[in-house]
Order: C-alpha cells, then sequence, then structure tokens
C-alpha cells in the first residue's frame, strides 16, 4: 500500500501468515508519537496496540497474536475468546437461540449448550472481511474493511452489509465506526472485543484503576441470561470511585446513562508503566469482562494469556433485547443503516473522568 510519507500518520501492510490455506494482511496504522494499532483483514481482529509508556518505552496494549496461524490453531478455536475481534451479527446471548421478528419466531443456531452466543458458530470474528478504503494525513490514519454476510447465515434474515473503520488520530484516540445496511428487517448488535492491558510484560490487570460511570446493570441469572431486571450495581461492581481491580470478578453488561455519548463512561490505568485508557461510546450498554475464563497459554513475545490477564470493554445494544420486551430492541430495519461509534483514548498522563 503506498503511503504518503509526508504525512505525521501512515499505513504500512504486510503478509501475516496463512488462515485455512489462505493469506492474511495486517494493515497497521501509526502516528508520529510512537502508536500503532494492527488490524487483520481476517476477523477484522485487531492484534497489536502498541502505546510507549511514561519512559517512552513501547508496551502492548492488548493481548493476541504475532502471525495469523495462532488465530486458526485448533486449540485457540476449540476455546475461541475471540481476541481483538469483531462480534456480529449479534454480540452477547440470546436465550434459547430463539428471537421474535415480525410476528415470527426466528430460530438462530444454538453455539452455546441451548442459547446463541457472539453470532453463532461461525460469528463475524471467523469471516474475511475485505478493506474498501484507506487514507492517511497529518492528523489521522483509518482503514475501512467490509462483510457481506447472506440471508440466512446463523438463522439470521436479510442479507446484510457490514463496515468498520478503524481510524488513529495524531491525538492517541483509535475510533471504531460500525454501520450496517440490510436488504429484510433483522437483528443487529456489534462490539469490538479487544483485551485490554496497559501493564508490564506479565503482569495481569489487577492492579489497574478502572474507573466507571454506569451505575447500573443488567440483572443475569445462573447461565447468564437477562432477567429482564435491571438493578444498582452491587458494590462489588461499582467502580464510580476509581479502585484498583484486584480480585473482582467482572462480566457484567452496565446500562449506560442517557446522553452519554460525549462522555467518558470508562476509564483505566496502570501504575506501572503510567498509561491510561479511556472509553466512549454511543452505545447503550458496555459489558466489562476481566478475562475469568481466559484459556491459559505461554507467549514468548507477547503477554501471555491467562484468566484476569486483560478487561474488555464492549459497547453494544441491550443483551438478549429480541426476549426482553422491557430492553430497547436491536432490530436494523430493511433499508435503514446502522450506526456505532467507539472512541479507545490512550495517555501518559491520568484521564479525568469528566462528563463532557
Amino acid at each position: 500500500m503506498k503511503q504518503n510519507k509526508q504525512s505525521l500518520c501512515t499505513i504500512d501492510t504486510q503478509p501475516f501468515g496463512l488462515i485455512d490455506g489462505e493469506s492474511t494482511t495486517l494493515w497497521t496504522l501509526a502516528n508520529s508519537n510512537g502508536m500503532q494499532v494492527s488490524i487483520m483483514d481476517f476477523g477484522a481482529i485487531i492484534t497489536s496496540i502498541v502505546m510507549p509508556d511514561r519512559d517512552n518505552k513501547p508496551i502492548e496494549c492488548v493481548l493476541g497474536f504475532d502471525s495469523a496461524e495462532d488465530y486458526a490453531s485448533t486449540s485457540y478455536r476449540s476455546n475461541n475468546p475471540h481476541l481483538g475481534a469483531v462480534i456480529g451479527r449479534h454480540a452477547g446471548r440470546i436465550s434459547h437461540a430463539r428471537a421474535p421478528l415480525n410476528q415470527k419466531l426466528i430460530q438462530l443456531t444454538p453455539n452455546l449448550g441451548e442459547h446463541h452466543m457472539h453470532g453463532g458458530y461461525t460469528g463475524f470474528d471467523q469471516k474475511w472481511w475485505t478493506v474498501s478504503t484507506t487514507h492517511a494525513d497529518e492528523q489521522e490514519a483509518s482503514v475501512t474493511l467490509q462483510l457481506f454476510s447472506a440471508d440466512g447465515e446463523e438463522g439470521y434474515p436479510g442479507n446484510l452489509n457490514v463496515q468498520v473503520c478503524y481510524t488513529l488520530t495524531a491525538n492517541n484516540e483509535l475510533n471504531v465506526d460500525f454501520s450496517a445496511q440490510s436488504d429484510r428487517d433483522t437483528f443487529i448488535n456489534l462490539t469490538q472485543h479487544s483485551y485490554f492491558n496497559l501493564a508490564l510484560h506479565e503482569n495481569t490487570v489487577s492492579e489497574h484503576q478502572l474507573w466507571l460511570l454506569p451505575q447500573e446493570i443488567i440483572v443475569t441469572d445462573k447461565d447468564m441470561m437477562p432477567t429482564g431486571a435491571i438493578t444498582k450495581a452491587s458494590a462489588a461492581l461499582d467502580f464510580h470511585s476509581a479502585r484498583p481491580i484486584a480480585n473482582s470478578v467482572i462480566d457484567t453488561a452496565y446500562v449506560l446513562p442517557p446522553h452519554s455519548a460525549n462522555s467518558i463512561i470508562a476509564r483505566i490505568s496502570a501504575p506501572d508503566t503510567g498509561l491510561s485508557m479511556a472509553v466512549k461510546t454511543d452505545a447503550p450498554v458496555v459489558v466489562v469482562y476481566n478475562a475469568q475464563h481466559l484459556p491459559e497459554q505461554q507467549l514468548p513475545k507477547r503477554k501471555s494469556l491467562r484468566p484476569f490477564a486483560a478487561i474488555c470493554f464492549e459497547p453494544q445494544g441491550y443483551t438478549d433485547a429480541p426476549n426482553q420486551p422491557a430492553f430497547p430492541n436491536n432490530i436494523l430495519r430493511a433499508g435503514a443503516t446502522f450506526k456505532q461509534h467507539i472512541a479507545y483514548i490512550f495517555s501518559r498522563d491520568p484521564i479525568q473522568p469528566v462528563i463532557s
């Protein structure tokens, strides 16, 4: 890919290995501050985010692999923690893999016992995406990937066209912008599933300071299925005052306050590197997950996979919305356009959780 050598933000490409015998390509966005974001065309996966710390040492800020083959290994796919991938058509769980739509009951693929999870057996994280456009100038570098999901895939109605645009700015902000269109009414609930760890090489996120704007959560049953109720977060899940994650177990859908689209809704800071990351979104919910079920895998050149090695911030719609009449629905009407924005803002200075 031709680069604009006069720009402060650049785009580079390189081969990244094979998945199921097909060649993958890695697209790396970079700015003049030393921040780099790498994206693979399989799964639209963010494979790496590198940010210099307070001592100007480059720190890998997400879990991932350095070759495509690792994402295709049998051991990885048997667990499939969805490292860095785009999740769709519908992130989260759908009870009993059934969803009412237009007076009909849509039968989806049950891939979590009797339930449907993260788009089915072959969700968007297991699809080949096509790079449609790239752009680089003094202020930003971006790559847009697109995917066609045929009518009936995993049980979903409608031919769906999906786009995700990753943009790295000169100010160390990674913007993720989704859009989608369908020729039939369908369900849509997209998110980005990166696992963040801003610490030094083998430290977990237990010492990360976590702050969250929302104070209400979606109540779930023993199968992590929503009951339809929303309640105030318990003391263990309330991070409205920043504190270390410590030994907290978080796998929770937090309901965002109205009119919070221009606000910082989450923030983490790592004391050993001085790095911070803030999250903004226009989605109504953010699922926060600190990876208690992450399978163990030692990686010599990257942070190893293990329980509590990272934390995910997954902005999205309401979990199991099709089966919960009290929740806002996740229906995309034929001919309409779905849009959703996420911003991950990196800094070497403390980020104050102040509402914009």
